[in-house]
């Protein structure tokens, strides 16, 4: 239950967030058994936002896709060192490894930053259903860093080595055992409860096909949920490996010196971002509605400092 008497302003700093732009907000610390949260703004027009508003959580979507992957993993239906176009034979041309993929040193491009992809998303293709084989047509190019088609493609690995849709295996593996019950890959464009961001042009973007994003981004979920996953993954064996091999998350230290395992997301008016300290002990949580990720990512700092 959340605690009467915070260490922090919680309040002040999501009012803060609301101050310096974004529509709403939504910031949640947790420490130990105690958890601090607020929320201040608007979910869509004449609706005050509450904590328990959904986010699309954008590329934090990434530590449940490389959790999934290292338990498959541990269960001995895959390794790391596999190949990836050993295991998904005639999808991709490429040497990476699936290890590879985890840590974004593929070398393969990322099809969201493909003017192609852009030009093609155009006039209402946002809402239509896109399979990942034809979001790989837009990673046919050679390109070094972070990129969303290693995670689209751990989605496709995920399918085949476990016999099973993505969605299926996020509730048996981490949402349904965990309770996370407002976390979900959607088969709606807008699902309920869903705060309802705006996109730079100032167009509504809340309802969205999650198939563009899919296991690279595609995950809906609330402050507290997402708190809640990272406290559980962070203290349990898997989160050692997530940490130490730089899986679907990244290690980061803080203005304070802290040193805290994080991860970021932004999508059409979206941004967010959850920390957690290297224990598993303390978690930071920011979601933002139409506000840009990098409030998000300095507010989370100085709340994990505060700490």
């Amino acid at each position: 239950m959340p605690s009467s008497s915070p260490p922090l302003d919680v309040r002040a700093e999501a009012a803060r967030l609301v101050e310096a732009g974004a529509s709403g907000a939504v910031v949640h610390v947790r420490k130990g058994g105690q958890v601090w949260q607020a929320a201040a703004g608007q979910a869509e027009a004449g609706v005050p936002m509450r904590p328990d508003h959904r986010f699309r959580i954008a590329s934090v979507t990434k530590t449940f896709t490389a959790t999934l992957v290292l338990q498959q993993v541990e269960e001995g239906r895959l390794a790391l060192t596999d190949r990836v176009d050993k295991v998904l034979p005639g999808v991709i041309r490429t040497k990476a490894t699936v290890a590879d993929l985890l840590r974004h040193t593929s070398g393969i491009s990322d099809y969201l930053r493909d003017e192609r992809f852009t030009k093609d998303l155009g006039n209402g293709a946002h809402l239509r259903h896109w399979p990942p084989r034809k979001l790989l047509k837009y990673a046919d190019k050679e390109a070094q860093g972070y990129s969303n088609t290693n995670y689209i493609l751990l989605g496709m690995i995920l399918e085949k080595v476990s016999g099973k849709p993505y969605r299926e295996l996020l509730s048996e593996r981490i949402t349904g055992p965990q309770g996370l019950t407002a976390t979900e890959l959607p088969a709606d464009d807008l699902p309920a409860n869903l705060a309802r961001g705006t996109h730079t042009d100032g167009v509504d973007n809340a309802e969205l096909d999650s198939s563009i994003f899919w296991t690279a981004g595609g995950l809906i979920s609330t402050a507290a949920d997402v708190s809640s996953f990272y406290h559980w993954v962070f203290t349990q064996p898997v989160g050692g490996r997530l940490r130490t091999g730089g899986f679907g998350i990244f290690t980061e230290t803080l203005p304070c010196g802290r040193r805290v395992l994080s991860h970021s997301g932004w999508i059409y008016g979206y941004s967010g971002m959850a920390m957690s300290s290297a224990d598993g002990q303390t978690q930071v949580v920011v979601q933002l509605a139409s506000g840009p990720p990098s409030d998000a990512i300095t507010a989370a700092g100085r709340l994990m400092c505060a700490t």
